[in-house]
């Protein structure tokens, strides 16, 4: 572990440096730094940003997915590998950014129980199942400009829902989307353009095909484009962002032809709660249109 006196002496000489930046003295591109610190914890690093005090706040890529703002930050690596951590400061005449590598040897779950929530963690070796909360009133709801239409407890029976369930799997980060060859799709005329989600499903995720209609929306027959799907997530101002990938969403497809996205607002050992906002097309951005599910653990009955 490198030495706190050290390090609080370096950050006390630095500051007693502080000039006031003009186009005439920059600092040179040379002399901005990073300055690392190992933490007692195993996988944590503090960040420091090696001109603190002579610029402005520092902004930070930890390459963990989390971006932060400031001098001192503190980066958390729940799992083993590499990572390259980027600093961006303004030296007085232009952004210079500097790099360095962090690398572990061990995973750390401890750091973020979200991770091992979601999976059931590094012993559960087939991963966690999520299904609908199908016997809970407002299991998905559907909100706009400040406007929420629920979905009411078994509201969408036999129409390719509920018997859907999705295994999250720390392993390669894995995930299975499991639909019983069927799903529910957003349906309609969407700024002109008829059945735009179903378009979007087709071109961008899997294989779909109409089964039947369900008032504005569509019950599919569904092949998502890989047959075992993965997941990501990201960390931004604080909040879990889990991105699915290779065909798979939560259950109603509501659509988009980049990352299909969902902030993890709430989750615990048998419930998770997550948000869709909706940025396509631009009429949805415009609306503020969110879609949010409420999830249980598949076996999990309510007390």
């Amino acid at each position: 572990m490198k030495n706190l006196s050290l390090i609080t002496f370096l950050l006390l000489a630095l500051m007693a440096c502080k000039k006031n930046l003009t186009l005439e003295d920059p600092i040179a591109e040379g002399d901005i730094n990073i300055i690392i610190q190992e933490m007692p914890t195993p996988n944590v690093y503090r960040f420091i940003n090696g001109q603190i005090g002579n610029t402005a706040k520092a902004k930070w890529n930890l390459g963990n997915g989390e971006e932060v703002v400031g001098d001192t930050v503190i980066g958390k690596y729940p799992f083993k590998g590499s990572y390259n951590v980027s600093l961006s400061v303004f030296n007085g005449i232009k952004i210079v950014e500097k790099s360095v590598q962090v690398s572990f040897k061990n995973d750390n779950l401890d750091l973020d129980p979200v991770y091992g929530l979601l999976t059931g963690g590094t012993s559960a070796a087939n991963g966690k199942t999520w299904v609908l909360d199908s016997l809970l009133d407002g299991h998905v709801k559907l909100i706009n400009n400040g406007s929420t239409t629920p979905w009411n407890r078994l509201t969408k029976t036999n129409k390719g829902v509920y018997d859907d369930e999705m295994t999250f799997k720390l392993a390669n980060k894995e995930c299975l989307y499991k639909n019983n060859r069927s799903s529910y799709c957003h349906g309609g005329t969407i700024d002109g353009v008829t059945q735009f989600r179903l378009k979007e499903l087709n071109d961008f995720w899997g294989t779909a095909s109409i089964f039947a209609a369900d008032g504005g929306d569509l019950v599919v027959n569904y092949t998502p484009k890989d047959a075992t799907q993965h997941w990501e997530m990201e960390i931004r101002n604080g909040k879990h962002y889990l991105q699915l990938k290779g065909g798979a969403f939560f259950f109603f497809y509501r659509g988009t032809s980049t990352v299909i996205e969902y902030e993890i607002t709430s989750i615990n050992e048998n419930e998770m709660v997550v948000t869709h906002y909706e940025t396509a097309p631009q009429s949805r951005l415009n609306a503020l249109w969110r879609d949010q599910y409420t999830l249980i653990r598949k076996g999990y009955v309510r007390p």
